[in-house]
């Protein structure tokens, strides 16, 4: 490990430092220009330096690196699961700057560098929790990744659900952000560091000797988690933010949040060697979570009829199926259920795009956001339809999408362990089949009901483009999803093999 700061480490930082350096140079650009769409044009090109500085890392432009590479005295990780979750966070940004162009000048009173920067500071944290080798550095990028979005829940000023959204999140991430620094504490005092490879090489020996804090630890950070991953019980607050905020800004905490809180519980629990403990207690505890986020999630989504809080729900559901491959990884993963887990994070956040980009382009020209608003929909937006449609169905994990494949890997390792697990995936496949009937709901309503008006949806080219973008990623996932599952998942995941 490098004992001082020089250029080969400032290299390894580069993608999180340019969108930090980028938020600032929105804020600049809006403070001189006060040009909405140079402002959005700034944001949105400017991506495309940290994709660039990424695939610098990923393919050594500038000189050989041994992967896993660490900097800044192993706080800084730099490996395979890392690009994957730093290219994940950029899809994310792309999708929610394209389609908030309109959204933001029709609805917002912030000025537009300040709701674009929020989102690159707090893309910056998402982007920092999956490079952390230590776990002070990624409580810091937790908060700076949430600590924006509490922001972003509250930016329509005049609006109150808006502006109780804002203040739900705030007490409620408040609260599971202590839960999960009392979690990391207690890890600390049972293992003697804050560093990952420190704590799997210490993780045998503590619970050898009989010392149960470790696994206490385990408890408090998972439940932390779980609050960002919105699992049952911690789902509370998911409903009412995502129908107070604004559409862009809850399309970003379905897509970005979520998937940080998932990289961060890999992060710790296989880099940081917790998940091959042997104790049954955390895996139990996942396990009997999943089945109650799964159920809950869809079950409730069948009954609402507004349909940002029946996407709330839906990725409650989709939370619960991660988790069961969380359950396999704590109980004894294999190279299938992590490619399951990745691969379904993946196509998870590629398909809310494209849904969040349909009612995005409904509510611009109506306003409105109910499900029988959909009413039609297929008539007055074919293209949007059609790409909303297949979104819908690839989430419902309908054959032979990537949704459905990624799912079956989930399945597949969970069938393998046996005993609960097998519970688990019957209870997932009928969770299934309850998903298929409001997504279907809301794509027959498209197509098969008189709409009240018959005008054209007019939506903005950028809604229109990530509609499309969204559209070829469900495309190019299921046909390299073969080429996933050949190459594996363990180096995506260090330490996860057993």
């Amino acid at each position: 490990m490098p004992t001082q700061i020089d250029a080969n480490q400032i290299w390894l930082l580069s993608p999180q430092l340019s969108v930090a350096l980028l938020g600032m140079l929105v804020l600049g650009v809006d403070l001189i220009g006060r040009r909405r769409r140079l402002t959005w044009l700034v944001a949105l090109v400017g991506l495309v330096v940290p994709a660039v500085l990424i695939a610098s890392l990923a393919f050594q432009w500038f000189g050989p690196l041994t992967l896993p590479a660490t900097a800044f005295f192993g706080t800084l990780v730099v490996d395979q699961f890392t690009f994957f979750f730093l290219i994940l966070f950029l899809v994310v940004a792309l999708g929610v700057i394209l389609v908030s162009y309109d959204y933001a000048e029709k609805y917002l009173r912030a000025t537009p560098g300040e709701y674009y920067s929020i989102i690159l500071f707090s893309l910056a944290g998402m982007m920092m929790i999956a490079a952390s080798g230590e776990l002070i550095t990624l409580y810091i990028s937790y908060e700076l990744m949430s600590i924006p979005l509490y922001m972003l829940a509250a930016l329509m000023r005049n609006d109150t659900r808006s502006q109780e959204a804002g203040l739900k999140y705030i007490l409620l991430g408040a609260m599971s952000s202590a839960i999960l620094l009392y979690g990391m504490a207690l890890i600390y005092g049972a293992t003697g560091t804050t560093s990952l490879p420190e704590i799997a090489t210490a993780t045998a020996n503590v619970l050898k000797s009989g010392n149960l804090l470790l696994v206490v630890g385990e408890i408090f950070v998972f439940v932390g988690l779980g609050f960002k991953v919105s699992a049952v019980p911690f789902h509370m607050w998911a409903p009412d933010i995502y129908e107070g905020s604004p559409t862009p800004s809850t399309l970003f905490f379905s897509t970005g949040s979520k998937a940080a809180g998932f990289a961060a519980l890999l992060r710790i629990f296989a880099f940081g060697g917790l998940a091959v403990i042997d104790s049954a207690t955390l895996w139990v505890i996942v396990a009997v979570i999943a089945a109650l986020t799964m159920t809950l999630g869809n079950v409730v989504a069948l009954l609402q009829t507004n349909v940002k809080r029946m996407m709330a729900y839906s990725s409650i559901g989709q939370a619960g199926y991660i988790l069961v491959g969380f359950a396999a990884l704590l109980k004894g993963v294999t190279d299938v259920g992590t490619v399951g887990m990745l691969t379904f994070i993946f196509v998870y956040v590629v398909t809310n795009i494209g849904v969040f980009a349909g009612i995005i382009a409904l509510g611009d020209a109506t306003g409105r956001e109910s499900v029988r608003d959909f009413d039609g929909f297929g008539r007055r937006a074919p293209w949007l339809a059609a790409g909303m449609s297949l979104c819908l169905l690839a989430l419902a994990g309908i054959p032979p999408m990537a949704g459905f494949l990624s799912k079956l890997f989930i399945f597949i390792a969970a069938w393998s362990e046996g005993g609960f697990m097998t519970f688990l995936v019957v209870l997932g496949l009928i969770n299934s089949a309850i998903s298929l009937v409001y997504y279907t709901n809301v794509t027959w309503r498209m197509y098969s009901v008189e709409p009240d008006k018959r005008e054209r949806i007019q939506a903005s080219t950028g809604v229109k483009l990530t509609m499309a973008l969204a559209v070829i990623g469900i495309f190019v996932l299921t046909v390299a999803f073969g080429f996933l599952a050949q190459a594996g998942a363990v180096s995506l995941i260090p330490g996860a093999a057993k």
